[in-house]
């Protein structure tokens, strides 16, 4: 593949970091956005890398608010960066039928960032299933005028300062994952990302997929209840953690998630809960794990991870399996956030 071309819906964190290692894979990059977010994307974004403490210019790309604008390029892929619950509002849906309607003569792939809603793109777009696939980031991203995370060394508040976005791999995580569905797609998607040099893409099967995008809902949600206490305070919590770890095996044990689902649910007792939280704020450092999570899951995307776990609630029940635990969660988190 040389020079695809690659559009981006959105220029949020998961949108420009993105785009930034697809450029760097030698990318034609454009971005769809709201009017509003033209002028900001006119000049070159500057993204701050937690992992070496440098700065990164980003610029080669385009950018347009107008879809009728885009109707004589060709596109290999269509990221699309909504959340769960934006793609499914009126707006959303208006867009992901654009979208649809401008490659459809194409062979270009969607691939949505949205969490669970491939049967919804699915039936919106009325594109076949080869041209529907599931990615997002694996690395941490955000907007750094939006929030303002604890420093932890070496990071430089100084270069921090100067950029718009700032953005951090798990160490020995993959910076962006894939289903496995359709293999084809996410294999010659995942081929392109890898390019960049700097960032890796993984494909794993889309039940192992469908664990690591869903099961971790539950422990945002306890944190989310509890207030976001300290960073590994949440531990201290016991009847949350328990009711946490409960959830998390009753999503994961769900049979769309196959003998992966029935493998790992016996595992995430309590203490094996414990121990990956703690795991995954070191593993995040310097970036601070748990105060990211408090302002992208405890605010940014809050709605979508309810509709997720109502979702894998509603997907229990309707096969009669019991999910006392998950049920529980998901009544005291519709109260949490209808009350704040």
């Amino acid at each position: 593949m040389t020079n695809p071309n690659v559009l981006i819906v959105g220029a949020g964190a998961l949108g420009v970091v993105t785009g930034y290692h697809l450029q760097l894979a030698g990318a034609d990059v454009t971005f769809l956005v709201r009017e509003n977010r033209l002028a900001a994307l006119s000049l070159p974004q500057t993204l701050y890398c937690y992992d070496d403490g440098q700065l990164k210019t980003f610029s080669a790309y385009q950018t347009t608010s107008e879809l009728g604008a885009l109707a004589r390029t060709r596109f290999d892929f269509v990221l699309v960066t909504l959340d769960g619950a934006s793609c499914r509002s009126a707006e959303g849906i208006k867009l992901i039928i654009g979208i649809a309607d401008l490659i459809r003569d194409s062979e270009a792939v969607i691939i949505i960032c949205g969490i669970g809603v491939r049967g919804h793109y699915l039936a919106t777009t009325r594109l076949p299933e080869s041209r529907i696939l599931e990615g997002t980031l694996g690395s941490l991203a955000y907007q750094v005028d939006r929030v303002t995370l604890p420093l932890h060394p070496p990071t430089d508040p100084a270069r921090l300062g100067q950029a718009a976005f700032a953005y951090h791999h798990f160490k020995g995580a993959p910076g962006f994952m894939l289903a496995a569905k359709p293999r084809a797609a996410a294999e010659a998607f995942a081929a392109l990302y890898n390019k960049s040099g700097v960032s890796k893409a993984t494909v794993m099967k889309a039940e192992l997929y469908a664990i690591v995008s869903t099961a971790f809902f539950p422990i945002t949600a306890i944190c989310d209840l509890a207030g976001w206490p300290e960073a590994n305070g949440i531990s201290a919590n016991n009847e949350l953690m328990r009711l946490g770890s409960r959830a998390m095996r009753e999503i994961i044990a769900l049979p769309e998630h196959g003998w992966a689902g029935q493998l790992c649910a016996p595992l995430l007792q309590t203490p094996a809960l414990d121990w990956l939280l703690k795991k995954m704020y070191q593993s995040s450092l310097p970036l601070d794990f748990h105060a990211f999570n408090r302002f992208h899951h405890g605010g940014k995307v809050r709605a979508q991870d309810l509709q997720v776990m109502q979702h894998c609630l509603a997907s229990g029940l309707a096969q009669g399996r019991k999910l006392p635990a998950l049920g529980e969660l998901v009544a005291r988190y519709e109260r949490h956030c209808t009350a704040n």
